[in-house]
């Protein structure tokens, strides 16, 4: 019974350890740094990507004040359940941290989501 409530114990502390740590990267990404600024100045570059750009054009933008940048490239374009959806490829560089990533958006209500 010792046993079995050791390797319990084993296995609960192994699985919080990697839980924690699959999530640690968060606190060092590009978007971490963000100021409000920064967050303003990226959400308008993105909503102009999703709505006005064709798949391939990079869109970059910049925040004179901090020096964060990034681009947005639409990929895909296609539609889902009666929805427009695209594939943003997203590059942010804040406080020397680069970040990128690939989401898809929907257009629902009228507005952006990540789906």
């Amino acid at each position: 019974m010792k046993l079995i409530s050791k390797i319990a114990a084993a296995a609960l502390f192994i699985s919080v350890t990697v839980h924690a740590s699959n999530f640690s990267f968060l606190g060092n990404s590009a978007m971490s740094f963000f100021t409000k600024e920064d967050w303003k100045i990226s959400k308008t570059a993105q909503n102009k990507a999703l709505n006005n750009l064709e798949d391939g054009t990079r869109l970059a933008w910049r925040n004179p004040g901090t020096g964060t940048h990034g681009v947005f490239l639409p990929k895909h374009t296609h539609h889902a359940n009666g929805a427009i959806c695209r594939d943003l490829e997203i590059l942010h560089t804040a406080n020397m941290v680069k970040g990128k990533a690939v989401y898809r958006f929907c257009k629902l209500n009228n507005q952006w989501k990540i789906v």
